[in-house]
């Protein structure tokens, strides 16, 4: 099921995580679109500054403080 309530909230990645195209270095700042919850466990879809939208899961990135969803 997609879940847009963390939708808009700044993140960063909490490690070098490795996708198809190569790395996203660590505390690389993106934006949450939605979470999705597949086969028991929770994914979220981030936009990240570099141009990379990539899924990734919770304990990969962490929420900044303070952060507020945009409306886009």
């Amino acid at each position: 099921m997609m879940d847009r309530s963390l939708g808009g909230i700044r993140c960063r990645t909490a490690r070098p995580i490795a996708h198809h195209r190569g790395y996203l270095p660590r505390a690389l700042e993106g934006t949450i679109r939605y979470t999705i919850d597949n086969i028991g466990r929770t994914l979220l879809r981030v936009d990240f500054d570099s141009g990379e939208s990539v899924m990734v899961l919770p304990d990969d990135v962490t929420l900044d403080a303070g952060t507020r969803p945009t409306l886009s």
